[in-house]
């Protein structure tokens, strides 16, 4: 009937999958330094009594994560949280000779065990990666000695995305969740969103699920009315604003075109 709302999609969080081999890692200026380093590390370590550890350092979702699954895969690591390490558990930490420890320093770091795990592993040749959003210098470590490990220890920076980055990380992250998108669409968010990785996973997050609540198909007008919905008094909104204009240009589709058509798949 004319006037009754329609019926909202329901929307369930399934997993989405995400390639995390090497070959799905993208490279550009801004993080391949880290990637070489993580594809040779620490074979071209030969320096006797050299660090064993790594650290790995980026902004949230500039890639740790998947540089870290890349290492773990070519090495056989195992991988560990910052409360994992406890005196009663650091044989089993290096029981395979490399370990990754994620999101360090955590907030309850039991800092004489690391220095010990550190030891250990210096002594039975074993290699450490941590990996965390800021330098080990900016990490409130109290114990002088673990702050002298960790500022001898070879250190590797993800610097934020750049334009190539955050292009192909629009791309990869639609088609992880199998979405076609235009190229048109990339181009718009690309010069109005956040400069991070961590924005583009929200971003595509927002507009996936809003265009399956909505069965909307992912057009350039769809996603400026959403920003601008969503972003208010943001830079993106303000772009949003101008381009939600858009949605009467002939050479563009409808709102209610949009809101009638499916998602693309």
């Amino acid at each position: 009937m004319n006037g009754t709302p329609r019926p909202e999609q329901l929307i369930f969080d399934l997993p989405i999958a995400e390639g995390m081999s090497a070959e799905d890692f993208l490279v550009t200026d801004s993080n391949r330094a880290a990637f070489e380093i993580i594809m040779r590390w620490p074979e071209d370590d030969v320096l006797a009594g050299s660090s064993p550890l790594l650290n790995l350092h980026g902004p949230e979702g500039s890639g740790k994560t998947h540089l870290a699954e890349i290492w773990r895969a070519r090495t056989g690591a195992l991988r560990a949280q910052p409360d994992d390490v406890c005196t009663d558990n650091l044989p089993a930490l290096l029981s395979t000779g490399r370990l990754v420890i994620e999101d360090m320093p955590g907030a309850h770091l039991d800092e004489t065990a690391l220095f010990h795990l550190i030891n250990m592993a210096r002594e039975n040749h074993a290699r450490i990666m941590l990996t965390a959003r800021t330098p080990p210098a900016a990490w409130p470590i109290t114990l002088p000695d673990l702050a002298t490990r960790l500022a001898a220890a070879q250190s590797v920076a993800i610097a934020p995305p750049d334009d190539a980055l955050l292009r192909a990380l629009l791309v990869k992250l639609f088609t992880d969740r199998q979405l076609r998108v235009p190229e048109e669409v990339i181009s718009y968010l690309l010069v109005r969103m956040e400069r991070s990785a961590a924005a583009a996973q929200r971003l595509v997050t927002l507009i996936d699920r809003e265009a399956l609540k909505h069965k909307a198909k992912i057009t350039r007008p769809f996603v400026a009315r959403l920003l601008k919905a969503h972003f208010a008094g943001s830079r993106e909104a303000d772009h949003a604003a101008e381009a939600a204009e858009e949605k009467h240009d002939p050479a563009f589709p409808s709102a209610e075109a949009d809101e009638q058509s499916p998602s693309s798949s």
